[in-house]
């Protein structure tokens, strides 16, 4: 169909006004060319929209048809310089988020209320993958942000956004399961139960260097915290887990506290590609400092900085 927005803006107006002339001077121009416009549009949707009388216009069976699409038209074309400007500030959009399995615990919660917050319109697309997924789905752009364990290579801007403690989960059973006050790791012997470094490098290398490695080898090893919890419930040995998995409650496993001298903190990254092109990213990024520690924080050019030391992370 050839027609212009003129041509339908002069339709709407014809239809709601009744009156060729009062539509004239609701569109502050003069009645021979609206008469124009009007013909010509019948002509390119090739039928009669308007019936002409002495007292005014009519809307025909296919005129009232033709102006609800037309006012839906126009909307949309009034609407889109509106729709296209919140895309470009990142008012609206998706935002590809990845998270790992045990990081679900820690902090997808608080992510998500966030986000919800502080961008009410955008909508969020979840994928859980291990760490090393997520740098490989950032690297080729098909993940936006990815909550994940360090280290993060140089190629990714992030943010440290949450710490905690490891505790030790233990079978009821288990002696170390009585007593309220912390335990030392010597006291387990060699019923650890560790993490796959295929599927958690980082807690992997954070456990073995804390456990001793040789103790660590001879250990079973699970790639997911419900799996671990699993085979502590049966009886099958220890695990160091982050203190946000106590939050599982797993019947049949109690956590214990680690003395001063056996504690580690953990901690997960906001990380990202700093050549994404995604506005809802870059509106984003000032608000991660929200969830991050004090001693990590966004430098001007939204690339993570350390200004201080990361503490016993034991990697």
């Amino acid at each position: 169909m050839d027609y212009s927005l003129a041509q339908l803006r002069g339709f709407v107006a014809v239809a709601e006004e009744g009156h060729f002339g009062r539509a004239a001077d609701r569109l502050a121009i003069t009645q021979p060319p609206l008469t124009r416009q009007i013909q010509a549009l019948e002509r390119a949707v090739g039928a009669r929209l308007l019936d002409r009388g002495p007292r005014g216009v009519a809307l025909t069976a296919a005129g009232e048809m033709f102006l609800t699409d037309a006012r839906r038209v126009l909307a949309l074309v009034e609407a889109a310089p509106e729709s296209a400007r919140r895309v470009a500030a990142g008012e609206v959009g998706t935002l590809r988020l990845g998270f790992t399995a045990i990081g679900a615990y820690a902090v997808l919660g608080d992510f998500l209320t966030l986000l919800t917050r502080v961008l009410p319109g955008v909508q969020v697309a979840l994928s859980e993958l291990t760490s090393e997924q997520q740098f490989a789905a950032l690297g080729v752009g098909t993940l936006d942000l990815g909550l994940v364990r360090p280290p993060v290579a140089d190629e990714f801007a992030s943010v440290r956004i949450h710490t905690e403690q490891l505790v030790l989960a233990v079978p009821d059973r288990h002696r170390l399961a009585r007593g309220t006050g912390p335990v030392r790791l010597a006291e387990v012997a060699a019923d650890y139960i560790g993490y796959a470094p295929e599927g958690e490098r980082y807690l992997h290398d954070v456990c073995a260097a804390l456990v001793g490695v040789q103790e660590f080898l001879r250990a079973e090893i699970a790639s997911q915290v419900p799996t671990m919890l699993a085979l502590v419930r049966a009886g099958r040995g220890c695990a160091l887990v982050p203190r946000s998995c106590t939050a599982m409650r797993v019947e049949g496993v109690v956590y214990r506290e680690l003395t001063a001298a056996d504690a580690r903190t953990v901690t997960l990254h906001a990380a990202w590609n700093p050549d994404s092109t995604n506005p809802v990213l870059r509106r984003l990024l000032p608000e991660l400092s929200e969830l991050s520690c004090p001693m990590r924080q966004l430098s001007s050019d939204n690339s993570a900085v350390d200004v201080g030391s990361e503490g016993a992370d034991g990697a």
